[in-house]
């Protein structure tokens, strides 16, 4: 009772249930569990995650009461299965740890969608309220939109959200009930790349028709756009499978079938609405030189993930509940650490050098 405060005494009716006879205005500070108000007073309304194991039929009150009761399936008593949250079919108390192995990872494979989801929606609602502002036409039309938010939505979750636990994840503190979904790391993830996806496309909607020699504004422009756009999203996906400071975007891709379908699945798709949507999607055919630019663009998003980890922010440490030094994670490799820095220059000089001759080609076309 003490510890999540589930059961405790709300008011003096109540507190006389448990102590009959005894004096509610003097004793109530004096006998345990004590009252609600003050359970409330000396934890700030919010009480331990308590689970209970139990097998027999005394043990019922218990597994009711506790956040999480766990009773055994092979000799356990009915009254324990009925009162408890979770049934141990074979009996072993391995299978609780498998249990809370995979409840983390539940929790983080959501946070992982939510890191990527929330980055779509800012860059998507910026650049279309910026165009609007700007009176613009809007670069993303509806059906457009509607394809990102499947990739958002509906692939996002399915690539995210089946990802595979890992045993580091046990070695964490539990995070407290109240504790916030999105982290401050998450926070500094979503809003680097949100910040490099906005520069891009107002880059590539300024400079896009003299770089790549359509028309500004044109179907052929938007679609540039939309292609960098979606490229963009693809490959923070990858960044999206780490919410923390570790930067391993492809590490266990093989144990993620799931993920490496939907990734597979999503640039097929959007192969085929650039190239054969026509009218109905607003798209034009693009060339293979203007597919390998949008898609080196979009893939500066994974060096982009390495620089925004290095930015020293952790997790508030108020979040976690227990006892106990907070885990560091591990840092990756100084190979790929090396190999991802002397990227970044190597990328973004590679995008200079196209933007200066898709200029020069212009000027001799004209």
């Amino acid at each position: 009772q003490r510890l999540d405060g589930g059961l405790m005494p709300e008011n003096e009716e109540e507190w006389l249930e448990v102590h009959p006879g005894k004096d509610y205005a003097k004793e109530r500070d004096l006998l345990l569990p004590g009252y609600k108000a003050e359970w409330a007073a000396s934890r700030g309304g919010v009480g331990e995650v308590v689970g209970v194991t139990g097998d027999g039929t005394n043990d019922g009150p218990a597994l009711k009461a506790a956040d999480v009761g766990i009773a055994m399936g092979l000799s356990g008593t009915d009254v324990a299965k009925k009162a408890s949250d979770v049934i141990i079919m074979d009996d072993k108390f391995s299978s609780i740890v498998k249990a809370v192995l995979w409840g983390r990872s539940v929790f983080d494979n959501i946070r992982k969608f939510l890191q990527f989801q929330l980055t779509v929606n800012v860059v998507a609602l910026t650049i279309t309220f910026l165009s609007a502002v700007a009176g613009y036409k809007p670069p993303l039309n509806a059906v457009m939109m509607l394809w990102v938010n499947l990739i958002m939505d509906t692939m996002g979750a399915l690539a995210l959200a089946t990802e595979p636990p890992a045993d580091e994840i046990l070695s964490r503190r539990p995070y407290k009930r109240d504790a916030s979904l999105i982290s401050r790391p998450m926070w500094r993830n979503i809003l680097v790349q949100a910040t490099y996806q906005l520069g891009l496309l107002v880059f590539l909607l300024n400079r896009g028709p003299s770089m790549f020699g359509c028309e500004d504004g044109s179907t052929h422009h938007f679609t540039i756009v939309f292609n960098a756009f979606v490229f963009c999203q693809v490959f923070n996906e990858f960044n999206a499978r780490e919410i923390g400071d570790i930067f391993y975007p492809f590490g266990n891709i093989g144990k993620s079938p799931m993920f490496v379908f939907v990734i597979f699945s999503t640039v097929v798709a959007q192969w085929f609405i650039v190239a054969y949507g026509g009218d109905y999607t607003q798209t034009y055919p693009l060339t293979i030189n203007e597919w390998k630019t949008t898609c080196l663009l979009g893939a500066l998003s994974i060096p982009f993930g390495y620089v925004m980890r290095q930015i020293p922010i952790d997790e508030d440490p108020e979040s976690f509940a227990g006892i106990g030094e907070l885990l560091k994670p591990k840092k990756e490799s100084m190979l790929l650490s090396t190999f991802v820095i002397l990227l970044v220059p190597v990328l973004a000089g590679l995008c200079f050098e196209l933007v200066i001759e898709g200029e020069e080609f212009y000027e001799h076309a004209e």
